[in-house]
């Protein structure tokens, strides 16, 4: 029988662990992903798509903050709490306003792709999106924070970013003024995946029970972006759709 991956030695685990998450994950494997970066997905699936995954990303800085709230108030954890720190301020915006909150990047890209804000904003949510977006808090609330870390999705969205810009610009035809949300994200998400790696190599050591919770955050993780997608591609094929009731908002 195969070694299962938290019954590895804690270095091992981690190689693992990121190895299955930039393979497997959705961002990498999934049908709808691999459609947009080769420049075959509608844009109308696109654009029903993205009001879904702004519902939550605007969720990102409330579940950081739980995460930031699962440190302990000792100093061997401060470092901890700066880095965690850190990534809630990007994610939500710095109070100096010296760079806009993800979600207000993200709605100037969907304004590229000729999606008005506000149909963005009132959208209604799917059923993937609020289990999505309801298991994402659960984890970041009840797990450790080394835990909910391991689930992150930084390090493959590093490589979409990538692979999903030269197809914006050239299939797509974003404006660049549009596209700040991938082109900050193909480098931010690189200190990102550097951080969360970190906080994961200095507590996968504490036991094969640590080490399968943090596996499973990870698996949980792929199911919040399929979840996200495999909603909208139901809506969009169901006969309310093709009837024109759950039309691609940017229709």
């Amino acid at each position: 029988m195969a070694q299962a991956p938290w019954e590895m030695s804690p270095q091992k685990f981690c190689e693992e662990l990121r190895r299955y998450k930039l393979e497997n994950h959705p961002f990498k494997v999934h049908p709808f992903f691999l459609d947009w970066e080769q420049g075959k997905l509608p844009l109308g699936h696109l654009q029903a798509w993205a009001p879904q995954f702004y519902a939550w990303l605007c969720v990102i800085p409330r579940a950081y903050a739980l995460r930031f709230a699962q440190l302990p108030w000792e100093d061997k954890f401060a470092k901890y709490r700066n880095m965690l720190l850190e990534h809630l301020a990007e994610e939500a915006g710095y109070p100096e306003g010296k760079e806009k909150p993800h979600p207000e990047l993200f709605l100037n890209f969907c304004e590229g792709i000729d999606l008005p804000r506000q149909k963005v904003v009132s959208a209604p949510w799917l059923p993937g999106t609020y289990l999505a977006v309801d298991d994402f808090l659960y984890v970041n609330h009840h797990e450790p924070f080394y835990v909910s870390a391991a689930g992150s999705s930084e390090p493959p969205n590093v490589e979409l970013c990538e692979r999903l810009l030269p197809v914006l610009r050239k299939v797509y035809r974003v404006p660049e003024a549009n596209l700040e949300y991938y082109v900050m994200h193909g480098e931010l998400d690189k200190e990102h995946s550097e951080l969360v790696g970190s906080i994961v190599a200095d507590f996968a050591g504490e036991g094969e029970a640590t080490r399968r919770r943090m596996w499973e955050a990870m698996l949980r993780g792929f199911g919040v972006h399929q979840g996200l997608v495999d909603s909208v591609l139901t809506a969009l094929r169901s006969p309310a759709n093709a009837r024109g009731a759950v039309a691609p908002l940017g229709g």
